[in-house]
């Protein structure tokens, strides 16, 4: 089972998110439950994810669940400091059309 760590830090109206390790199967409810409890506090989520290693599609999902929700809600989960990896998991299953990817978690503006 892979480790994965989370922090949290806010800049005025908006909460970001660093994630640290791999997203897998056995986590991945973890991680749900982390970024619903991020956007209970604010609906604009930066996820900080350049020491992501890995991401099932269970938690591919529960981004996409939780993406869903803040834009409901009016708000977004924009992804900085991807990977080349990451980004390619993301590219084939589609998502590079539905998240919005930054360079940084100063590139992102909401």
């Amino acid at each position: 089972m892979a480790d994965v760590n989370f922090s949290v830090q806010q800049k005025g109206d908006i909460y970001i998110l660093k994630v640290v390790g791999s997203v897998d199967a056995h986590n991945a409810p973890q991680f749900a439950n982390k970024i619903k409890e991020v956007l209970v506090k604010s609906k604009k989520l930066v996820m900080e994810v350049s020491g992501l290693e890995y991401i099932a599609t269970a938690g591919l999902g529960a981004l996409m669940a939780n993406l869903n929700t803040a834009k409901t809600q009016g708000g977004d989960i924009i992804m900085a400091g991807m990977t080349d990896k990451i980004k390619k998991v993301f590219a084939t299953m589609g998502f590079t059309n539905v998240v919005k990817i930054v360079p940084s978690v100063d590139d992102a503006k909401f």
